[in-house]
């Protein structure tokens, strides 16, 4: 088993429960997986947040980090192995004008 520390920021932080962040014990789960597991977890408000509908992968608009990279920017790209002490940072969506 590993340790994997997922801190969720503004709306997705109030969708986690109010925590800034939350340890999760897996054992040899890669980034999708993972995002999977937590949108079980958290149901289709998470889900919704995390996923385009159509496509069922990582919407454009939300930012997924492992240890302060960004997962686009990883050869394996969702398919990353998480490692025992990895961060996943999920940023939603921010609106402004």
């Amino acid at each position: 088993m590993m340790r994997i520390q997922v801190r969720g920021f503004l709306t997705l932080k109030k969708i986690i429960g109010d925590q800034t962040v939350l340890d999760f014990e897996v054992s040899n789960i890669t980034l999708n997986e993972f995002l999977h597991k937590l949108s079980d977890m958290f149901g289709d408000h998470l889900k919704n947040m995390i996923f385009d509908p159509e496509t069922h992968a990582p919407g454009r608009h939300i930012k997924i980090l492992i240890n302060g990279r960004h997962y686009s920017h990883l050869p394996e790209k969702l398919n990353i192995k998480l490692r025992d002490g990895d961060e996943v940072a999920l940023f939603p969506p921010i609106a402004g004008g």
